[in-house]
């Protein structure tokens, strides 16, 4: 172990390694293999189709197809190979929050990992309110707001439990929901392809004045443009989390082969998961693509095949959500407890069950906040989780560039092809995408504040513990006698 010269919060040059591939060991905690973490990855970033009905209605079909093909490549591969170096570098619960530790010191590592579980938590909120707008879809509203909101939080506190009865239950149980969710959609694909009445409707755009009838159908459009806002924010949440999967690296078998393949075949699966039905979905195009967004697959499926398929896609839908709900459930609670395991984060954030492994109080902790959100709207919550994510995606990346210069002799057994010029050229779009998602958020009043207040609590409480490098030295030294 090297010695540590600076003591300041916010500088990292220093190696501040607590676990890393050389000193790793096989043992009952690595249960999760490479089909495990595709689960695993796959509901922690898409879970299926669901949600991104905006990618088409708010930049039309040309457009969102266009984005969709493009984004695994500009976004969703580049932050996977990052991932993928750092998670086999440093294969320890925390993930990310150790790589910034090691980078940039621990007042930033602090940052990013408090920005990372609220982004989550917030995330997490979602589910339930995704899973009731497909219920009321299909068979109409809830009246009473107070029901809507026990409903959410029943739902909410239901999907905790697999995360508090282990951590191959949960691995093993995404592996086989993701098939699940896939299949009706499958067949909406192949079904709407069949039924198709507007194959033009592909290469539409969309317009500014959209009429509609007395019915509420399609009438015409005129004048142009796109609501980028929601595009790119839309896209961002459907293929965003993969970075998440390094969070859990202490519960993980054989990182060094495991993480590359899972995160590489993720990727690829969350691109056609979005493509494939949207395109059925599309040339149908019943009811029309102007008219989608969240929930509306379940009233695509059953313009297309009735109340059969779409009974189906409900109950595929309440299965995603589900999928989604404990995967990001479980990465937020690793997260946490990597934290408390690294100083980080209070000590008791770290107790795991006896009996399970698993960290029941992180668990509460991400339950508590989930329970407060779950009354805010998608469109909300959305920007809000969104801003909190690329803020510590943006400390990932200098991190991964700094780790580069700071710790070049390092084993790294899955290393990003390129030299430091290379690498900051292919990481120019997903920061520059990051950037303005950060920045977005702060031209919707409500989500600004919330998100400048929660930034504001993290910052201070960073001052208020007053962490130096001289605490995490001892820890590391601590952690490998």
């Amino acid at each position: 172990m090297s010695s540590l010269s600076a003591a300041e919060m916010g500088e990292g040059d220093g190696n501040t390694r607590l676990c890393t591939l050389e000193t790793v060991k096989e043992g009952p905690r690595r249960q999760l293999k490479v089909m495990s973490i595709v689960g695993l990855c796959y509901f922690a970033v898409c879970g299926g189709p669901i949600g991104s009905e905006y990618i088409i209605s708010a930049g039309g079909p040309l457009i969102g197809f266009i984005f969709l093909l493009l984004f695994p490549f500009i976004f969703g591969i580049p932050i996977a190979y990052v991932t993928a170096e750092l998670s086999t570098t440093y294969p320890q619960d925390g993930g990310y929050t150790v790589w910034v530790l090691n980078a940039l010191g621990p007042f930033w590592a602090f940052q990013t990992g408090y920005w990372a579980w609220v982004s989550g938590v917030i995330d997490n909120a979602i589910y339930p309110a995704l899973a009731v707008a497909t219920f009321t879809d299909v068979y109409g509203s809830i009246n009473s707001p107070v029901a809507e909101y026990f409903i959410k939080a029943a739902i909410a506190l239901a999907l905790a439990l697999p995360n508090l009865l282990g951590i191959r239950i949960v691995g093993r149980g995404m592996a086989v929901m993701s098939v699940f969710v896939m299949i009706p959609f499958t067949v909406l694909f192949f079904w709407g392809v069949i039924r198709a009445n507007d194959w033009g409707a592909v290469g539409e755009i969309r317009r500014a004045d959209i009429v509609y009838n007395d019915n509420g159908d399609f009438v015409s459009m005129s004048g142009s443009i796109i609501d980028w806002s929601l595009l790119i924010n839309t896209l961002f949440w459907n293929f965003n989390g993969a970075v998440g999967m390094s969070v859990f690296g202490g519960e993980v078998s054989n990182p060094g082969h495991t993480y590359p393949r899972a995160l590489l075949i993720s990727v690829l699966l969350v691109a056609l998961t979005y493509l494939v039905p949207l395109y059925g979905a599309t040339v149908f195009n019943s009811p029309h693509w102007t008219t989608w967004e969240e929930g509306s697959f379940s009233s695509i499926a059953e313009g297309i095949g009735g109340s059969f398929l779409s009974n189906w896609v409900v109950l595929a839908t309440f299965c995603s959500n589900a999928g989604m709900y404990i995967a990001e459930l479980f990465c937020d609670s690793f997260q946490i407890l990597g934290m408390a395991e690294c100083g980080l984060a209070p000590a008791f954030l770290a107790a795991r069950n006896k009996r399970f492994n698993t960290p029941h109080n992180a668990v509460f902790a991400s339950l508590v906040i989930i329970l407060v959100l779950i009354k805010f709207e998608f469109d909300e919550i959305l920007g809000m989780t969104n801003a909190l994510s690329a803020f510590y995606q943006l400390l990932i990346l200098v991190a991964f560039i700094k780790l580069r210069f700071s710790q070049p002799e390092i084993e790294r057994p899955f290393k990003v092809p390129g030299n430091i010029a290379v690498l900051i050229i292919a990481l120019l779009v997903p920061t520059g995408l990051l950037i303005y998602i950060a920045v977005d958020v702060f031209f919707s009043l409500v989500p600004a504040l919330l998100v400048v207040g929660m930034t504001l609590i993290g910052l201070l409480y960073a001052r208020w513990r007053k962490f130096t490098r001289a605490q995490f030295r001892q820890l590391a030294a601590n952690t490998e006698s």
